[in-house]
């Protein structure tokens, strides 16, 4: 005896691709990488027109740099994307970097994290709070862009362009010998970081 199956009604059809839809969904969702951002060559900050496509930098996140920091060995450049000081020392960073066959300097973006207080960005600010002003309430300001080498797990090198650069525009600070001066610096602080002579 053969049973009546019942036909398929058009909300049977509807659950069907509903749920075929809904399985691709997880599929490609499950797929997806995540942390694609993390410790990717920078080709060029946001805004930048100054950086070599092949670069030193690795974009990096406040967790990564502060693993770096504690890690007791770090090369760290302190910018902000949309920062034509940030760009023109990157570009001194850079181009000292690959004179000495550097290969791998982090990147790290402070805006983001600076406006949200960030905890790792907290800890961070802690980390470097001897080479760090305070404003008027104590609280300590890590002014962009700057340039930490780390080497033994000791700061051998901490420079930000505020200290020095003051009230003056980028086009009044940014000439050939302060460039090469500001490339000079990084280069000696690099060599130190290498062991080298000069």
């Amino acid at each position: 005896m053969k049973k009546n199956r019942k036909k398929p009604t058009t909300t049977d059809y509807i659950n069907y691709v509903l749920i075929v839809l809904l399985l691709v969904c997880f599929i490609i969702i499950g797929k997806q990488n995540y942390h694609k951002d993390e410790n990717k060559k920078v080709i060029e900050p946001v805004q930048s027109v100054i950086l070599d496509k092949d670069n030193v930098f690795i974009k990096s996140s406040a967790n990564d740099v502060y693993k770096k920091m504690q890690s007791g060995d770090a090369l760290i450049f302190f910018g902000l994307s949309n920062s034509k000081n940030s760009d023109y020392y990157a570009k001194a960073v850079d181009e000292a970097a690959k004179k000495l066959n550097i290969k791998d300097v982090l990147y790290y973006d402070v805006l983001t994290d600076r406006k949200n207080s960030n905890g790792t960005y907290g800890l961070i600010l802690e980390f470097l709070n001897d080479y760090l002003e305070k404003d008027d309430t104590g609280n300590v300001i890590l002014h962009t862009p700057a340039f930490l080498i780390i080497k033994d797990s000791e700061v051998i090198y901490y420079d930000s362009l505020e200290r020095i650069k003051a009230n003056m525009s980028d086009e009044d600070y940014w000439t050939d010998y302060n460039y090469n001066a500001k490339k000079a610096l990084v280069e000696a602080g690099l060599i130190n970081y290498l062991g080298e002579e000069e």
